[in-house]
């Protein structure tokens, strides 16, 4: 499930996040980088769609995440992003301290449909529970998106998934 949130006067359109498409994709990894906070992040490429659900496996090997549209009154203003994704339990990995969510920041142009996903690459993330992407700009939340991860969960993957690159 996911919920837009917008807020502003009757006369001006505020920035707002659309969430576009979500559920499992298949990526390739062409890069890691570790942000000031010791959590690693992912640059990836040939990303594509496999499957539109909220349930996501909890098996190492599986990718989940959303499409998104950055909105606005002017196209390609550029907006500061917030992105959150917190998890259903305190992770630690032998590289951070102990937490329950990741932030990090991204600026895009109004007009611009992105992606962000989550990989489960290691045993210490395989944690069942809720899964939510939030994305704000500043402290006013913009657009958030929520997956179970379930260790019992099965999806049916698309013969012909739908392939695409960032536009940013």
């Amino acid at each position: 499930m996911f919920v837009v949130l917008l807020a502003g006067t009757a006369n001006a359109q505020p920035v707002g996040v659309e969430i576009v498409q979500y559920g499992l994709y298949r990526s390739d990894v062409v890069d890691k980088q570790r942000d000031v906070a010791g959590v690693t992040h992912n640059v990836i490429d040939n990303i594509c769609h496999l499957a539109t659900t909220e349930v996501v496996p909890m098996k190492i090997g599986v990718h989940f995440g959303v499409r998104y549209k950055v909105t606005g009154p002017v196209a390609g203003q550029r907006v500061l992003l917030k992105k959150v994704l917190r998890y259903p339990t305190v992770m630690a990995s032998p590289t951070r301290s102990a937490s329950s969510m990741v932030v990090n920041f991204v600026e895009l142009p109004v007009g611009t449909t992105s992606y962000t996903e989550y990989a489960l690459e290691q045993p210490w993330e395989l944690a069942s529970g809720a899964w939510t992407f939030q994305f704000f700009e500043r402290d006013r939340m913009l657009a958030e998106f929520r997956f179970t991860v379930a260790e019992d969960a099965t999806v049916a993957e698309s013969n012909e998934p739908i392939c695409f690159q960032l536009s940013s």
